[in-house]
């Protein structure tokens, strides 16, 4: 059963078409949250945020469609990482947190203006480039799925990537970024 087909599935509220995406992509969606989630928070804790993920899917079924589901899947395996992260993080006590010399509060401090600049020079790109980024890059998609997506050959997809990633660090480096060697 294809995408399409199994997303109409969903809609109708059918069980076994659950099952068979849980079996589909229940490898996908756990390696989504590892990604995000690795070193910091264990196996049953991934296991547990790759179940919220389909829990979320089935509950937001109407929704769907078929040619994004595996990137709604990434986004809400994304989401539900970050949250758990977050949640995670606003439980520890400060008198717990040891900053020794100061240089992991500076590298933390770089690493989210990094990304906030980094931000900023995806919203000044052209759509197109900004979705390559980010399916490549935020969702880990593969090049044969996003040239499938997108309606692009593999060739094709390759290229326009390369040529994202030089305007994204072009950009960066307006921004002074990037020049370090």
């Amino acid at each position: 059963m294809d995408d399409k087909k199994l997303v109409k599935q969903l809609k109708k509220r059918n069980e076994k078409a659950l099952v068979v995406l849980v079996e589909r992509y229940s490898a996908y969606v756990s390696t989504v949250v590892r990604n995000i989630v690795s070193g910091v928070l264990g196996e049953s804790d991934i296991e547990e945020i790759t179940a919220d993920v389909f829990i979320r899917l089935w509950n937001n079924a109407d929704t769907l469609r078929g040619e994004t589901l595996r990137s709604y899947m990434a986004a809400i395996a994304r989401n539900l990482a970050i949250d758990r992260l977050r949640r995670e993080h606003f439980t520890v006590a400060l008198d717990e947190i040891e900053l020794g010399d100061g240089s992991d509060l500076e590298s933390e401090t770089e690493r989210r203006l990094l990304a906030d600049e980094l931000n900023c020079s995806l919203a000044e790109m052209e759509p197109r480039s900004r979705e390559l980024l980010l399916r490549f890059y935020y969702y880990y998609q593969q090049i044969p799925q996003i040239a499938s997506e997108m309606k692009m050959t593999e060739s094709a997809c390759k290229t326009a990537l390369h040529r994202a990633r030089g305007k994204l660090k072009k950009l960066l480096t307006e921004r002074g970024y990037g020049n370090e060697t």
